[in-house]
């Protein structure tokens, strides 16, 4: 484990090579002698106020004209129900036939008497 005094550890910008930084600044690698400047791990959280680009607002317009034509099509009162059937009409098929008899298909285990 590194000891605190020896500062954060860098990768040389120039040659790769890494080293501590032993606290100073500017830093300075012991190698090659180049001074490196530390990059930010993490982004600012907000840029400068952003345009919208012309692909979210092709996508916009998309949205808004799919939200207009379902909201047409839901309109139309006149045609609804007008495809369901009738459950009183239907025939259905019986399920209370004899067909959980599965005699004829199990084959019953031979006994020791019977060879």
């Amino acid at each position: 484990m590194a000891k605190p005094e020896w500062g954060e550890k860098h990768r040389c910008s120039t040659c790769g090579k890494p080293f501590y930084d032993m606290k100073k600044t500017p830093i300075i690698c012991p190698s090659c002698g180049a001074e490196n400047t530390p990059e930010r791990l993490l982004k600012p959280r907000r840029s400068a106020a952003v345009t919208p680009s012309e692909a979210e607002k092709k996508a916009a317009a998309a949205k808004k004209k799919a939200a207009e034509l379902l909201e047409s099509d839901t309109d139309k009162d006149d045609d609804i129900d007008d495809d369901l059937v009738d459950p009183d009409t239907v025939d259905l098929a019986d399920d209370d036939d004899d067909d959980d008899d599965l005699s004829g298909v199990v084959i019953k285990p031979k006994s020791d008497d019977e060879s």
